[in-house]
């Protein structure tokens, strides 16, 4: 094992967050409430490539300035708009990536995905914050460091809550029990009119078959399950 293996890693992983950060150049129209009600209009940017980072902060250029634009951090902020995408403060601890960092800093801006009697939010895990390699090339860093940057991308949850209830994971959850009041919108979920899997009485081969078809498709299946919870918010509306 060699030092220098472990400073090149260190390194790149700096390296990459600095371009992160630099790719944020596209802003467009929103604006964003602060704590005390406060609302500023403007143009934000978003992290397409690196969401968690829109769950920490945002970059803003408001309407009236010139100058460069202002970071407003999740303690800042309520909410911000940008474009037809609404992102608001969630108190969520996620259980399975606890890391030093966020302890005590739990609260994110969660992209929202559903309103009404079920409210539900996109929610991205966190990459470690110092990774160290030993032992390994520059490439295999910039291979590995990918690597666990799709995984981060594509371990996303739908976290939902039906009447101020916990948050849980819709993509672990029977959404059966939210829909069971609405026998309609149950009977469509069932039947996977939504585009979802269909919900079928299975062994335990044909389950972990079902399972692995959900992971491969998942955003598929999240769109199914978004479509599912806006269509039992409509029908539910005047309840």
């Amino acid at each position: 094992m060699k030092l220098h293996y472990t400073i090149i890693g260190i390194c790149l992983l700096f390296l990459t967050g600095l371009s992160t950060v630099k790719a944020q150049d596209t802003f467009l129209p929103g604006y964003v409430i602060l704590n005390d009600g406060t609302k500023i209009g403007g143009s934000i940017s978003l992290y397409e490539n690196a969401p968690w980072l829109n769950q920490r902060f945002i970059w803003l250029k408001d309407s009236t300035a010139v100058a460069k634009p202002k970071k407003y951090k999740v303690g800042d902020i309520k909410s911000y708009q940008v474009g037809d995408r609404s992102f608001e403060k969630v108190h969520y601890v996620d259980m399975e990536n606890i890391q030093f960092k966020t302890l005590g800093a739990n609260d994110h801006m969660m992209e929202r995905l559903s309103s009404g009697k079920i409210n539900s939010f996109k929610f991205y895990s966190y990459p470690e914050e110092i990774e160290v390699y030993v032992g390994l090339s520059s490439a295999e860093v910039a291979e590995r460091t990918q690597q666990k940057k799709g995984e981060l991308l594509r371990g996303y949850k739908i976290l939902s809550s039906k009447d101020d209830d916990k948050l849980r994971n819709a993509f672990d959850y029977d959404l059966q029990k939210y829909f069971k009041d609405t026998p309609a919108i149950l009977e469509k979920y069932k039947k996977g009119e939504y585009g979802n899997e269909p919900i079928v009485k299975m062994g335990l081969a044909a389950k972990m078959i079902s399972m692995a078809r959900k992971a491969a498709f998942k955003p598929k299946e999240a769109d199914a399950i978004v479509m599912a919870f806006n269509d039992y918010n409509n029908v539910n509306l005047a309840k």
